[in-house]
């Protein structure tokens, strides 16, 4: 983020706010074009097969007194990128979509700090995913409390979830991820609550997070990490707990550790899921129904959907490092459970390069499923190129 002096088109941008009010103005920005292609039965650069975007970001932060706020609008395009490409028919592709991503203020109350407004948000089973080409976002209200030195309390409400047709969607037991609550059998959703105790000292950090789903769910996310030696250890224990009747509740637990060995990063991780029923949720974002999760198992696809789904076990072992400049990641994760569909391994190539102003980061990936049929669907080699520039 950079200071500028405030000009008039800032001070517009701050509403009603005076330009002479106001203090620490902060601008920052960002242009990113998205692509991704497979070669599921037509060649892997064939354009009915691939999806483009082109985002285009820009923020502000500032205050006035004690009080401050941000703001974050974004404009999505095609740039004309269907019929060279993307075909012209190609489904989910947005083209001139201009929004408000965040609009929040924050203010301190007794020592404490409350943001109030449409946030990104960061906690175990309610979050702001960034895989796509913008990031969802929330309304709602955050509250954080220092407790001790080493201990503060989070309370939050939220009241929907956005992401303007640029984000993933869905309704498992979640949240439609177009702002508005998905419907639920026999009952009513009035926002989710969350309150979490983060304690934080030397040797180890714990983290355990509450949460309130009215008329759906109540869930627990509980995480715990040291160092031990050279390695770094961690721990998950999650569960998900329908409010219906007859649907069973799920527990998730998962192990993590790894270590840096001549100059890369060695990482495995194993995570398991009980069984459920009809009703029954994964272990992932509730906000955008359950397509991610913070269980240490994800991968790039085989994420929420997979690995955080009643029933499943999955591994990971991951490999992190650069050569010369270039930044290299491989990665490989296995999924197993009784339904066929959600079998499945993936091994990703994870290349990352700055190139002057321009980071240009490269996804090869290859899946593929126990199911013939989903393997027909699904599976094969992948590509995303994303290529950005921040200011």
């Amino acid at each position: 983020m950079k200071k500028i002096i405030v000009s008039a088109a800032v001070a517009a941008l701050a509403l009603t706010t005076t330009a002479s009010a106001l203090e620490d103005i902060k601008v920052n920005g960002q242009a990113k074009v998205w692509y991704e292609t497979n070669d599921l039965g037509e060649g892997l650069f064939n354009k009915d097969k691939a999806s483009a975007e082109v985002a285009f970001k820009l923020g502000m932060t500032g205050k006035q007194g004690n009080v401050g706020f941000g703001a974050t609008v974004y404009d999505v395009s095609t740039m004309g990128l269907e019929g060279l490409l993307v075909s012209d028919s190609r489904q989910g592709v947005l083209n001139g979509d201009m929004y408000v991503g965040e609009a929040y203020i924050t203010a301190p109350i007794m020592g404490a700090t409350l943001k109030l407004g449409k946030q990104e948000l960061d906690t175990p089973l309610l979050y702001t995913e960034r895989w796509n080409v913008t990031p969802n976002t929330y309304n709602g209200a955050v509250f954080i409390a220092p407790a001790t030195s080493n201990l503060t309390v989070v309370g939050a409400y939220v009241g929907q979830v956005s992401s303007n047709g640029a984000s993933a969607s869905g309704t498992e037991n979640g949240w439609k991820s177009n702002g508005t609550p998905a419907k639920q059998t026999n009952a009513k959703q009035n926002g989710a609550f969350a309150l979490a105790g983060l304690y934080k000292a030397d040797a180890m950090a714990v983290n355990a997070w509450f949460y309130a789903v009215p008329g759906v769910a109540n869930a627990a996310w509980v995480d715990a990490s040291m160092k031990m030696g050279a390695a770094n250890v961690k721990a998950v224990v999650a569960q998900m707990m329908p409010e219906a009747d007859g649907v069973d509740p799920t527990t998730a637990i998962a192990l993590a550790g790894g270590a840096k060995m001549s100059g890369w990063n060695l990482s495995g991780a194993v995570s398991s899921v009980t069984e459920g029923n009809a009703g029954s949720m994964s272990a992932a974002n509730i906000g955008t129904g359950g397509k991610k999760t913070k269980l240490p198992t994800a991968g790039v696809y085989t994420d929420g959907k997979f690995v955080a789904m009643p029933g499943s076990t999955a591994i990971k072992v991951k490999a992190a490092g650069k050569v010369g400049s270039t930044g290299l990641a491989i990665q490989a994760v296995n999924n197993t459970n009784d339904t066929a569909s959600l079998e499945t391994t993936e091994i990703d190539l994870i290349i990352s390069q700055k190139l002057g102003d321009f980071n240009i980061k490269g996804i090869i990936l290859n899946r593929s499923f126990a199911d013939s049929a989903t393997d027909t669907k699904s599976g094969g080699n992948h590509v995303r190129l994303i290529t950005s520039i921040n200011f």
